[in-house]
């Protein structure tokens, strides 16, 4: 049974962009009614506040990539050797508890193995050229309220380790607008990621591998090669990382994977929730016909889980960490817009809107 349902005339810009974020308010509890932060608009009227609505969430973190071109790593006319990491200037924590780094690095994965291909397969990355601006056209359309955004193909913020993201539970959202061709054979079968906190190392054996962390990707479904694009968790569980996909029950079939969306900007969230060990995946983008609600691909999926605890790993936004020994130091590249990133301490309590199409507060 699919979610995903298309309207075919186009939604109010500020109502649908209020339910990227507010969807995700701990006001969604049963018996509550949504709350929406406002500030005086243009006019003096109150307007929805993005921002200040996260913010009273208390997210552990909250960056919203809203820098100036001047924290963009260096270019110069030397073009950097292949894997090779350069820095730029800050990526503000809203919290101001872990404020991550622009990075930029020319991915260019090796070439792939011969059969059977031995773990991992570093070939299932797109190629980049590095690209990290700022500035970009934001993906919020609020009322007096111009934002910008970071873009990449090759670009990505590292931040890193701190106890205060060592989460059991956990919620994390963004909004992103991907920018590559589906079409093009180049990519099929390629992973690209929008959030990644995780170690992986797969030793020869008999020693045992381990897999700590979660990351949020786009790629085929799992299990295929090719394919369009779909948006899919991945967890690790000590020794395996591996995507989570929907459990089938007698009074509900499993859900198919969301796919990517390339018309418009994809609201992502995941939540995660350690004493009942159930995983959620929500997506949203606008057009969808509200009175059937957001996208959600995995729904109260049991999961095993474990935290990365090691404190030498960093959390990339835009990137992925390739298994421990691995000759890349980064892959999976996102190549399109990534804004207002958040990750909360408990998995948050995820709505839709009613029948009445009253979401956040707005009647539409």
């Amino acid at each position: 049974m699919s979610d995903w349902y298309f309207l075919t005339t186009p939604l109010a810009v500020l109502a649908v962009l209020l339910l990227f974020r507010f969807i995700g308010c701990t006001a969604f509890t049963a018996g509550e009614n949504p709350t929406v932060e406002t500030k005086p608009g243009p006019t003096g009227d109150p307007v929805a506040d993005y921002p200040g609505t996260v913010l009273k969430d208390n997210p552990v973190s909250y960056w919203r990539l809203q820098e100036k071109h001047a924290a963009e790593p260096p270019t110069g006319p030397a073009v950097p050797a292949p894997n090779t990491v350069t820095a730029g200037g800050t990526a503000k924590d809203e919290k101001g508890a872990n404020n991550g780094t622009y990075k930029s690095v020319k991915v260019q994965p090796p070439a792939p193995p011969p059969p059977p291909p031995p773990a991992p397969n570093l070939s299932d990355s797109p190629a980049a050229p590095g690209l990290l601006s700022l500035e970009a056209p934001g993906l919020l359309e609020l009322t007096g309220q111009q934002s910008t955004a970071l873009n990449v193909d090759g670009g990505y913020v590292e931040v890193p380790f701190s106890n205060s993201l060592l989460l059991n539970s956990f919620t994390i959202e963004a909004l992103v607008r991907p920018d590559w061709d589906p079409n093009d054979p180049a990519e099929s079968g390629r992973y690209r990621t929008v959030f990644a906190f995780n170690t992986i190392a797969v030793p020869p054996p008999p020693a045992t591998p381990t897999a700590f962390g979660f990351g949020l990707f786009s790629g085929p479904v799992p299990g295929t090669a090719s394919g369009s694009p779909v948006w899919q968790v991945w967890l690790g569980d000590g020794t395996t990382f591996k995507p989570i996909q929907d459990e089938a029950t007698p009074d509900d079939p499993a859900r198919p994977f969301t796919p990517v969306d390339f018309t418009k900007t994809n609201y992502l969230a995941v939540t995660y929730d350690a004493p009942t060990k159930k995983l959620n995946f929500y997506v949203y983008v606008r057009g969808i016909d509200l009175d059937s609600g957001i996208a959600h691909p995995v729904k109260d999926t049991t999961a095993s889980y474990s935290p990365v605890t090691d404190s030498t790993k960093s959390l990339l936004i835009g990137m992925h960490r390739p298994p421990v020994g691995s000759a890349m130091p980064v892959y999976h590249p996102f190549k399109g817009r990534i804004q207002e990133v958040a990750i909360y301490n408990k998995a948050m309590s995820i709505g839709s809107c009613p029948g009445t199409r009253v979401c956040a507060g707005l009647q539409l």
